[in-house]
C-alpha cells in the first residue's frame, strides 16, 4: 500500500466531487441555453467526473499493487528526474503571463506575456524534444498542431478566451 497515492488520489476525488456538485446543473435546461445546447456546465461536469474516476483507479491500484523495497527517491538522479519535469512547468507559467512589474505609472516588462497558446507550443515542443526524444519532425509537429488544435476548442468551440501573446497584440497571430 502507498499512502500517500491513496490520500492524494482522495483529496482529488473530493476536488471531483465538488466541482460536480457545483456544475450538476449541467442536466438541467438553462434559460441563457438554446434547444439542443448542452450549456457551459457540461464540460466541468464531465471533465470533474473523469478525473474522479482515474483517482479512484489510482487508489485502487495503489491499495493492491505492492510496494517496492527501495524508496521512491534514491540519490540525486531522482532529484534530476523531479527537476526535470518541475522547473520547465514554472517557466511555463510564467511565460503565459510574461515576466514584469508595474508602478502607478508604467508597467515594465522583462519578458513579454507569451500567453497560452505561444507557451504551450514551446513547453510541448521541450517535452516532446527533451523528455520524450521524439525526432525533430514531430516536435515541429507538435508544437505547431498543437496550440492550433487548442485555440480550436476552446475559442470556436467553448467560445472560452485564454491569454493572448504579445505576438496577438501587435496582429502577427490570432492567438
Amino acid at each position: 500500500m502507498r499512502p500517500y497515492q491513496v490520500a492524494t488520489a482522495a483529496a482529488i476525488v473530493l476536488i471531483a466531487a465538488v466541482a460536480m456538485f457545483d456544475s450538476r446543473a449541467a442536466f438541467n435546461p438553462s434559460a441563457s441555453t438554446a434547444p439542443g445546447d448542452v450549456g457551459s456546465r457540461w464540460y466541468p461536469f464531465w471533465a470533474a467526473s473523469i478525473m474522479g474516476v482515474a483517482s479512484l483507479i489510482v487508489a485502487y491500484r495503489a491499495l493492491t499493487t505492492p510496494q517496492a523495497i527501495e524508496g521512491v527517491f534514491e540519490g540525486s538522479r531522482s532529484l534530476f528526474a523531479v527537476l526535470k519535469i518541475a522547473v520547465p512547468m514554472l517557466v511555463y507559467a510564467l511565460l503565459i503571463g510574461g515576466i514584469g512589474f508595474r508602478t502607478t505609472d508604467f508597467t515594465y516588462r522583462i519578458l513579454p506575456p507569451f500567453g497560452f497558446y505561444l507557451a504551450t507550443a514551446l513547453y510541448m515542443g521541450l517535452f516532446a524534444w527533451w523528455i520524450g526524444r521524439y525526432k525533430i519532425w514531430w516536435v515541429a509537429a507538435i508544437t505547431v498542431a498543437f496550440p492550433i488544435v487548442i485555440f480550436a476548442v476552446f475559442e470556436i468551440g467553448f467560445r472560452v478566451s485564454l491569454p493572448k501573446s504579445f505576438l496577438y497584440t501587435s496582429g502577427l497571430l490570432p492567438f
